[in-house]
């Protein structure tokens, strides 16, 4: 079993390239000269600090549903703090916030031969989604590696499960972040551990039974002080089970809403380096259910589905992939990564307040693990709910 520590500190084109690094495989498995191809040009490209670009995004995200079951207290999903203000308490979704087959099968259409995977998911649970496996032999038949990020804390059968092992899915993520209950469920509000453990034996088993490698199974380990003392023992029972890979590292007591650029104050344009700031807008694009593309999925997280909010969407896939990929709007966006401070976008793009391109006061939100306790972002109510503290909203 692979076992990897991730460090999400530092520059955030390091931190991309280490990401991507714990996943290479899903990256590289099985590419055709084209695909190769493909990400050679955006590598280029992005060295050579290109706007326009003749290379596709080599990974594609798709939010198949926004919908999740759980809410962990990091996400969109979480419950709000007794803050009138706090943006939680404007989320909005919906079950039927799903992107059709069609509408999923155009946009494969679209990327096939030219970009190597895609990723089906963002703020949502993917298995929330009926037609996930499906959707996994979809890409696959197109040439396409496929990952899929979950809690795995849902009631499944094992027909469901098996029509996942079967699907083509190329990397399965399951997050596990404690093997106890009263732990578990301090951040995975709302979640069984149980349940979790059970459904990732049987997925073994079944793989095991079909004489199948696939799919690459990561656990995900994401630590805090109050379960840190776990990590050497849950990797010692994903090793007897046979999963593929162990990753730790520490977890964020904020939440994704805190970094929203309304909520914090502007910083200062950071000054060019030799490569661009951000690697996003040479590499990847991230699909909403309905269409919409925003160029990644770590900023303005909150304003997406917020009612009312800020999404600052690029285009809408209906334009055509490559169109919106070349389009004044993304060409703004690599413009405004390159050189933050000589771009005339900082205010209007929806890169305008990253803290990866500006210096302020998000970095003041920010609330790591390794840091901080639990029990100082909140506390369990009197009736055993999860609550922000006010000073953590």
């Amino acid at each position: 079993m692979r076992r990897i520590h991730q460090d999400w500190r530092g520059n955030s084109v390091l931190v991309s390239v280490r990401n991507a690094w714990r996943r290479v495989d899903w990256f590289t498995r099985g590419l055709s000269p084209a695909q190769m191809w493909n990400g050679a040009a955006a590598a280029a490209s992005f060295a050579l600090r290109l706007e326009r670009l003749r290379s596709w995004p080599v990974l594609v995200k798709i939010d198949i549903s926004p919908a999740c079951n759980l809410h962990c207290t990091y996400c969109v999903h979480a419950a709000p703090s007794d803050d009138a203000s706090d943006p939680l308490s404007e989320q909005s979704f919906s079950k039927r916030q799903r992107i059709s087959v069609s509408e999923y099968e155009s946009i494969i259409r679209q990327i096939a031969g030219h970009s190597a995977a895609v990723a089906l998911y963002y703020v949502g649970d993917p298995l929330m989604h009926p037609e996930l496996a499906r959707f996994c032999a979809i890409a696959g038949t197109a040439g396409l590696n496929s990952h899929v990020s979950t809690n795995f804390s849902l009631t499944l059968s094992e027909r469901r499960l098996a029509a996942l092992v079967r699907s083509g899915l190329t990397n399965l993520t399951v997050c596990v972040d404690s093997m106890r209950q009263e732990r578990y469920q301090l951040t995975r509000v709302g979640g069984k551990i149980s349940l979790v453990l059970d459904n990732l034996e049987r997925l073994l088993r079944l793989r095991r039974a079909a004489g199948q490698t696939r799919p690459h199974v990561e656990v995900q380990f994401i630590k805090y002080q109050h379960n840190a003392d776990e990590v050497d023992d849950a990797a010692a029972w994903c090793r007897s089970r046979g999963v593929d890979q162990f990753t730790e590292f520490w977890g964020n007591l904020h939440n994704y809403a805190d970094l929203d650029p309304a909520r914090c104050s502007g910083g200062a344009p950071r000054e060019p380096h030799l490569f661009p700031h951000c690697a996003w807008p040479w590499f990847a694009m991230q699909v909403k259910f309905d269409g919409n593309v925003i160029p990644c999925c770590y900023h303005r997280v909150g304003e997406q589905y917020r009612r009312g909010g800020d999404p600052r969407h690029v285009g809408n896939v209906s334009q055509g992939i490559f169109e919106i990929w070349n389009s004044p709007a993304y060409r703004r966006l690599r413009r405004l990564a390159i050189d933050p401070g000589a771009s005339a976008e900082q205010d209007s793009s929806f890169c305008a307040g990253c803290p990866t391109l500006f210096a302020g006061a998000a970095s003041e939100r920010i609330m790591v693990a390794d840091r901080t306790s639990w029990d100082a972002a909140f506390f369990r109510s009197a009736s055993g709910k999860t609550v922000r503290r006010r000073s953590a909203a």
